[in-house]
């Protein structure tokens, strides 16, 4: 498309795309009015003032200031870390040192050759977890989960595999220096996305350093790690089925929470994050992006509402997306050096994302498609393929082969018909109404896409892709030309078409929308810089106005789903760990209220899951009452006495029918708040 018709296009595009999501900004902007008006007051002033300082900042960091950015975002972690959570911090370290040089020494034991140092930290770390996940797999089959093993597991390697620790320290000590010898990081659009991640790295840190209140984390996730650290064993967690399902990043989780209490847990978590953001670099790389393009993809990937606050949070999706990139890049080494020993590597990858979580078998699908590809280049084509298996199986099964000991049914607690498309579905759905979902889906999460995710917001993926989805066109370059491209190009199709049909919650679709974030990258650097002569100039402005608009919506949902008002007394210390729960998270007075009576009776809670907080979160069931009406007196009622619990927490939102309470006998009410009242049974 000439060069010329393009920008007017885009010009005429930019106010539908005004008018099209000033609705979805207003939304946001609003919402902070929710937590008090001095909230409100305060977004009116710092969401014009952080465009400004975007664009103000973009214009003065060329000369000098860009060089150093990375020494600017380490020192503001380690700072933060060290002083809120020292001893999480040096596990987390611990952790990632002690991967690092096991993984390293495991690829060059299989003479596979990085030459890139961030693909040593990457690569040397998803391969030394895995091994790690899986020795901590077999330690908790043989119940050895004591503090003591997890040191010797923990610092055996950094002792053993010395060079490889010193080799580590030195390629992150190359990484600034590697930085100040790009001028393509002087780029505009690169100065207005570092501003918007360091926004979003200060952000994600409020959200690691906090105990936790995100509802999977403390009413599945601590309760695990907490009955496998005391259990000194992996077993079925009572009361919790999801206890079934595999647990390899439990297994990290559980070694931290050992050595470090809950907040080592928490950053693990977040460790793996801007190992994600790395490994989505060097694809980026490969794929033809230039250093500028490539950090730009990784903050319009950080800054995605729902990606920021899966990689924050104690969840573990963030992780699962790593080991799937990890695949696709090892298939990338393979294309470039022909060593099918790589393939074998992203199969082990594969089979480290399966045993986070099944989930992971939609990117499965498109892995084996890209490994059975190059299987088909092999000259003995069995034996390759038998290779591929034998990884899978040793790697990848044992979880399955748990389920199936324990209950009979390798993906207990869930049925094989949910892998097939439409089967959650009421009836299978016909073609048309399968192409209809696939045009409804990107809107939907664009415009109407609270159902997509855990959290109030509307456009959980915010509006960047969808700000520049027409530069795919107006760019004239929508066909892939690499077979980088290629590969990312089918992996994301492929899991994106699978996604679609069976389950819409976008945090099981990271690893796509990360690689459209890199496609969107690729097409706004290349756009912007296409532009020449005074309308170009004007084309340009507009280019970084729509990104920075896009940065402010996704940097607002973020903020929306992770940060809360008592975050900030928490970090200035008029708070402590408890007076924060008791504010941000309307589950805990309740529970705290048990906690103190000194008991380690049962509790039987409706709509509250704060398990992870109990005084005995393994004598804690749980009834969840969906629909917005309250829970049936019959449910109540069995629930209750099946549980044997002592304790009773109603919801004062909806009250739980008088017939409930009238079976039960009458049970004194010995707590309430605005939120919940706790019930004391006489037994």
């Amino acid at each position: 498309m000439p060069g010329r018709v393009a920008s007017s296009l885009w010009l005429t595009w930019i106010v539908a795309l005004a008018l099209l999501t000033a609705g979805v900004f207003r939304w946001h902007l609003d919402y902070f009015s929710s937590p008090g008006p001095q909230f409100y007051r305060l977004a009116l002033i710092l969401v014009p003032g952080l465009a400004l300082a975007a664009w103000i900042y973009s214009g003065i960091r060329g000369k000098a200031l860009w060089r150093w950015e990375p020494a600017l975002l380490a020192i503001l972690i380690a700072a933060a870390a060290l002083r809120y959570e020292p001893r999480a911090c040096l596990v987390a370290a611990a952790v990632f040192l002690s991967c690092c040089a096991t993984g390293n020494f495991a690829l060059r034991r299989l003479r596979l050759k990085l030459e890139n140092p961030i693909d040593r930290i990457t690569l040397g770390f998803g391969a030394g977890a895995g091994i790690l996940i899986t020795v901590l797999f077999l330690a908790g089959l043989l119940r050895l989960f004591y503090s003591a093993t997890f040191l010797v597991i923990l610092l055996l390697p950094l002792i053993l595999f010395w060079r490889e620790t010193r080799a580590t320290l030195i390629d992150l000590g190359t990484l600034p220096a590697r930085w100040r010898a790009s001028d393509a990081l002087r780029h505009p659009l690169t100065g207005v996305a570092v501003l918007f991640g360091l926004v979003a790295a200060t952000c994600s840190l409020m959200i690691v350093l906090a105990p936790s209140v995100a509802f999977d984390s403390v009413a599945i996730h601590l309760p695990s790690v907490q009955y496998y650290a005391g259990q000194h064993a992996l077993r079925p967690v009572p009361g919790l089925a999801y206890s079934y399902y595999p647990q390899g990043f439990e297994m990290l989780w559980t070694l931290a929470y050992a050595l470090a209490g809950q907040p080592g847990a928490q950053m693990i978590s977040a460790l793996f994050f801007p190992l994600f953001l790395l490994i989505l670099v060097r694809l980026g790389r490969e794929c033809g992006l230039d250093q500028g393009a490539a950090v730009l993809a990784a903050v319009g990937a950080a800054t995605l509402p729902f990606l920021h606050w899966s990689g924050s949070v104690m969840k573990n999706d963030l992780a699962l997306a790593f080991f799937e990139l990890l695949g696709i890049y090892a298939f990338l080494l393979w294309r470039r050096h022909g060593d099918f020993r790589w393939i074998a590597a992203g199969a082990f990858f594969l089979a480290q994302a399966i045993g986070v979580k099944y989930v992971a078998l939609f990117g499965a699908l498109p892995l084996i498609v890209l490994f059975g590809y190059a299987v088909w280049r092999q000259t003995s084509r069995w034996k390759a393929a038998l290779t591929i298996a034998a990884v899978l199986a040793v790697f990848g099964a044992g979880w399955a082969v748990r389920a199936y000991l324990l209950t009979g049914n390798p993906i207990a607690p869930s049925r094989l018909s949910v892998t097939v498309p439409g089967s959650l579905q009421r009836r299978p759905l016909s073609t048309a109404e399968r192409a209809l979902r696939y045009i409804e889906t990107p809107w939907r999460l664009t415009f109407h896409g609270q159902d997509s995710f855990e959290s109030p917001l509307e456009s959980p993926a915010g509006i960047l892709l969808f700000a520049f989805a027409p530069l795919a066109i107006l760019g004239g370059r929508l066909r892939p030309r690499t077979s980088a491209q290629w590969a990312c190009v089918i992996f994301t199709v492929v899991y994106l078409a699978y996604w679609a049909l069976i389950l819409t919650k976008v945090r099981y679709a990271i690893a796509p929308f990360a690689l459209l974030a890199a496609l969107m990258a690729a097409w706004m650097k290349s756009f912007y810089d296409s532009q020449s002569g005074r309308f170009g100039k004007l084309v340009k402005m507009s280019v970084i106005g729509v990104a920075t608009y896009g940065f402010l919506i996704g940097t607002m949902g973020f903020m929306i789903v992770g940060v809360n008002g008592p975050q900030f007394a928490y970090f200035a210390g008029r708070l402590d760990q408890p007076g924060y729960l008791r504010a941000a998270m309307q589950a805990y007075g309740a529970v705290e209220f048990i906690t103190k009576t000194g008991t380690k009776a049962g509790i039987y809670a409706v709509d509250n899951e704060a398990r992870g907080y109990a005084p005995n979160p393994f004598a804690f069931q749980a009834l969840w009452c969906s629909g917005g009406t309250p829970c049936s007196a019959n449910r109540v009622v069995a629930g209750a006495r099946k549980s044997g619990a002592e304790y009773l927490i109603f919801p004062e939102s909806r009250p739980v029918p008088e017939e409930a309470l009238e079976r039960l006998g009458r049970p004194a009410r010995v707590y309430r708040d605005q939120y919940f009242s706790v019930y004391h049974l006489s037994r």
